[in-house]
C-alpha cells in the first residue's frame, strides 16, 4: 500500500494521544496527590500542551488547514478546527494560572482539556485527513459541492 500525505499527521495524532491520555489520569488521580505532587504533575501537563501540542496545532494552521481549505474550495473552511485550537490554547492557560489547592477546578480543566483534543483529533482524522487520499478526495469534495 502507498504512503499517504496523511500518514504522517495520523503518527503524531498517535505519539501526541499516548501524552493525551496522561492528562486524563492526572485528572483522575489529582485529589489524592499532595500539594507537590500536584503542582508537578500540573506542570508536566501545562508544559506537554504548551511545548508539544501547541506547536503541533501551529503546523497545522500553517500547513495542512490551508491544504483542506483549498481542496474544500473556500478560505475558511478550516475556521472551526482554528476554533478547536483557540479554545485549547485557553484552557492551557487557565490551567498554567489555576489555585493548585482547588483541585475540583484543576479536575475540570484537565477533563475539559482531554475531550477538547481527542474530538479535536478525531474530527481531523475521520473528515479533513481523508481529503488527502486521492480517491476519498475526489469522492469528498464532489459531494460537498
Amino acid at each position: 500500500m502507498a504512503a499517504s500525505p496523511a500518514d504522517p499527521f495520523r503518527a503524531e495524532h498517535r505519539h501526541l494521544r499516548e501524552h493525551v491520555e496522561h492528562v486524563k489520569l492526572a485528572a483522575r488521580e489529582l485529589p489524592e496527590l499532595s500539594p507537590e505532587e500536584r503542582k508537578a504533575v500540573v506542570g508536566r501537563v501545562v508544559h506537554f500542551l504548551r511545548h508539544t501540542l501547541a506547536p503541533h496545532a501551529e503546523t497545522e494552521e500553517t500547513l495542512l488547514y490551508p491544504e483542506f481549505a483549498q481542496l474544500l474550495g473556500h478560505p475558511q473552511a478550516l475556521e472551526p478546527m482554528i476554533y478547536d485550537h483557540v479554545a485549547i490554547r485557553e484552557r492551557i492557560g487557565e490551567l498554567d494560572e489555576a489555585d493548585l489547592d482547588d483541585t475540583a477546578r484543576l479536575q475540570e480543566l484537565l477533563y475539559g482539556l482531554y475531550a477538547l483534543v481527542t474530538v479535536h483529533f478525531w474530527k481531523e482524522e475521520e473528515i479533513y485527513l481523508p481529503l488527502l487520499e486521492p480517491k476519498e478526495a475526489a469522492a469528498r469534495v464532489s459531494s460537498v459541492a
